[in-house]
């Protein structure tokens, strides 16, 4: 097991912003005083291209005022991760990661810290943070705002589910190929206890290809959103190196 305790500080000032709806107006001055706790216990095989073992981690942040931050709120970001290897050599790779983010003190979560999902490590249905509640944006040529020129951006949320589920069969037409089988489900949820869940849980499924390099296994995924959004592909590919999760 390892524990870690650690301080950092952020000032953040926005002065020359192209798309002005696109930040809230709070969120362009902001000082971030965050106090973390971090406790992970890894007993994987191997974390560039796990096979059997555990991942398990849990950090808390804390930001507050008398730190001197912008804001008050604590934020908690949590993951299990189990990786068995079965017959054939096959590789079951289950993942649970949960995100809690709550002001007090009358205060807020800014946009820089509510959580975003989406992506060939998350949410392989959607693009790269492209899932959860959406929101419209005005988009004016040169920077202007009078314009009825509108896009559905994503807002983020102050709660995340996120539930992965793989398998990783070898292909014996050549060492070190592989294919897989995922599953991806959860979304982002505007705050803390899971309302509208029904309605804004997302499931992906998709297949992808592996070859085992060095640094990674080189990773060819395509996935299929089955709840898909307006606007948005429900048929997304991904290449990377590394595994998902």
């Amino acid at each position: 097991n390892t524990l870690f305790l650690h301080y950092r500080y952020s000032q953040t000032d926005l002065t020359r912003i192209v798309i002005p709806d696109l930040v809230p107006t709070a969120d362009r001055h902001l000082r971030l005083s965050t106090l973390a706790v971090n406790l992970t216990r890894d007993t994987r095989d191997n974390p560039l291209d796990e096979h059997k073992g555990v991942l398990e981690s849990a950090e808390l942040d804390m930001n507050a005022t008398k730190l001197g931050s912008s804001v008050n709120f604590a934020k908690f970001t949590g993951q299990a991760a189990f990786y068995k290897q079965g017959f054939h050599n096959i590789v079951f790779a289950n993942s649970l990661r949960i995100g809690l983010a709550q002001p007090y003190s009358n205060s807020r979560v800014p946009l820089s810290e509510e959580f975003f999902t989406g992506g060939g490590n998350t949410l392989r249905g959607f693009p790269l943070d492209g899932a959860g509640p959406q929101r419209p944006v005005r988009v004016c040529p040169n920077g202007g705002t009078t314009c009825n020129n509108f896009i559905s951006v994503p807002s983020g949320g102050n709660e995340l589910l996120l539930i992965n589920a793989e398998a990783r069969i070898p292909l014996g037409i050549k060492k070190g190929l592989g294919l897989a089988v995922f599953y991806d489900g959860g979304n982002v949820f505007p705050t803390v206890g899971f309302h509208d869940f029904t309605s804004l849980y997302s499931n992906s499924v998709g297949l992808g290809l592996r070859y085992a390099t060095p640094v990674g296994p080189v990773r060819i995924d395509v996935g299929r959103n089955l709840n898909p959004i307006q606007g948005i592909s429900a048929t997304q590919y991904f290449i990377t190196i590394g595994q998902a999760f």
